[in-house]
């Protein structure tokens, strides 16, 4: 619907909606959001100010975002896949410690 993704956005989401609305309240930690999944997953992140986030593959195939000043407001995260538009099982995991 003509949005601008941000660099590194590859692969396929369900455009029509979100699979996950974070309603996030900011302190002082970074905030983490990766995906552990069999497959070669993507995310795609539409944060509070606006701008879209993607990652493809930060540990291994699976993506991540690290937001290190992020900000209070509703993130839009979508879990997507790499080379194929079959779905795949996934795991979305948000956190303020370093999963890595």
């Amino acid at each position: 619907d003509g949005h601008e993704l941000g660099p590194g956005c590859t692969g396929y989401i369900n455009a029509s909606a979100p699979d996950v609305d974070l309603n996030y309240q900011a302190a002082n930690s970074p905030l983490y959001i990766h995906v552990v999944s069999d497959s070669d997953t993507t995310l795609v992140v539409n944060g509070p100010d606006g701008r879209w986030y993607c990652n493809d593959d930060f540990s291994g195939l699976d993506p991540a975002l690290i937001f290190q000043n992020p900000l209070s407001g509703y993130y839009n995260i979508w879990v997507g896949v790499h080379g194929s538009s079959e779905l795949r099982a996934a795991t979305l995991r948000i956190t303020e410690l370093n999963p890595f």
